[in-house]
């Protein structure tokens, strides 16, 4: 799977943009502001026609211009498909080989990625918000079903939370009763990607640690009983929120449900987020990236396309060394955006594309091999 082709119009501070892509590794370098972050993004959003920047339609729209075209040629299994993203401030539409697509299911598998971010290495020790984003876009990411449950969840907490900010009681328990069954879709099938990757998360982690250290992930249940849960899911949402009304009184929100968990890690039994370093923390994260890889291309039995915004400054020698040699090993496409070349340890490989990219304009490549 990967990324042949790439057209932008009017995209953020990329007004007219064309790129032919290596097969392997290709670096984007420029000083910041420049749009490396914006070429990623738009490769996110033809994948997934979202931002990964949580940016509304209007941000994606070059000033000045009524909307943003976003076009790709991607291939997989050696067939070819064009996709086009027409984002305009009202809404984005989408078409697969000219042909509308309607749904996210129309879109998805036809270009699979996965996003490494700088704000990603603080998650370990950063507030549970962004460890929920991260677990949403993974599971996404292998399966459809979750979007549209998590859609239904949001839509339903949406309505409870106007009850409770109107100090309206007279069609809460409706309501609640709904926000249960939403919940227990959405987080069990969190669980069931945490099942999958945990295996390969703690091989990767040992690979990257070269050391015995015992690492863990456990999904924390905000509000709810875990062992009530393991039995009866639904029943355990109904009794958490009823245990937390006088709480949801007071705040006027929602308590209890999956917009409330968290995802822990654990080093050697002891909270990550407290006793780990900062070393051990990235090590964490970065095997929390390869987890996904792996998942993504034996679920798909294709590599997905990796999205590196800036990492390799964020991380070590060592563990920058660690990742290029993972990524070396697998058919995968990558790309990668960095303020300066000397952050890549690329040293040696044969597959490697070069660009520079400067006030939203690109060069063309250099191939090193």
């Amino acid at each position: 799977m990967r990324l042949i082709k790439l057209k932008l119009s009017s995209f953020r501070n990329l007004k007219n943009l064309e790129l032919v892509p290596g097969q392997k590794f290709n670096v984007f370098y420029g000083k910041n502001g420049q749009g490396k972050t914006n070429l990623l993004e738009s490769i996110y959003l033809l994948a997934t026609m979202k931002s990964f920047k949580q940016a509304k339609n209007s941000d994606l729209i070059c000033f000045g211009a009524e909307f943003a075209l976003v076009k790709g040629t991607v291939e997989r299994d050696l067939v070819r498909r064009e996709i086009a993203l027409l984002v305009e401030r009202q809404g984005k539409k989408a078409k697969v080989d000219a042909k509308l697509a309607s749904r996210v299911d129309d879109l998805f598998g036809n270009l699979n990625v996965v996003l490494f971010t700088p704000e990603e290495i603080g998650m370990v020790r950063g507030g549970p918000e962004s460890r929920r984003r991260y677990l949403d876009r993974a599971v996404f990411t292998c399966d459809l079903g979750y979007l549209k449950a998590y859609h239904d969840y949001a839509k339903i907490l949406k309505n409870r939370n106007a009850l409770l900010k109107h100090n309206d009681t007279s069609g809460l328990e409706v309501w609640s009763e709904r926000l249960a069954d939403s919940a227990v879709v959405v987080i069990n099938r969190r669980l069931a990607h945490l099942r999958e990757i945990e295996r390969l998360f703690q091989r990767f982690y040992s690979e990257i640690s070269g050391n015995d250290e015992a690492v863990e992930m456990e999904y924390r249940l905000h509000g709810v009983d875990r062992e009530l849960f393991g039995q009866e899911p639904r029943a355990a949402l109904v009794e958490g929120l009823k245990a937390h009304a006088a709480e949801e009184r007071r705040r006027l929100t929602t308590a209890v449900g999956p917009h409330r968990d968290d995802l822990s890690f654990t080093l050697n039994g002891r909270p990550a987020r407290s006793f780990a370093s900062q070393g051990q923390q990235r090590s964490i994260v970065l095997a929390l990236k390869m987890a996904e890889i792996e998942l993504i291309r034996k679920t798909f039995d294709a590599p997905p396309v990796l999205l590196l915004d800036d990492m390799t400054s964020e991380l070590d020698r060592e563990r920058n060394g660690n990742l290029m040699e993972f990524l070396r090993k697998r058919e995968m496409q990558v790309f990668i955006t960095t303020t300066s070349l000397d952050n890549i340890a690329l040293e040696g490989s044969d597959e490697q594309a070069t660009f520079r990219i400067s006030e939203g304009q690109i060069s063309q490549p250099e191939v090193i091999g």
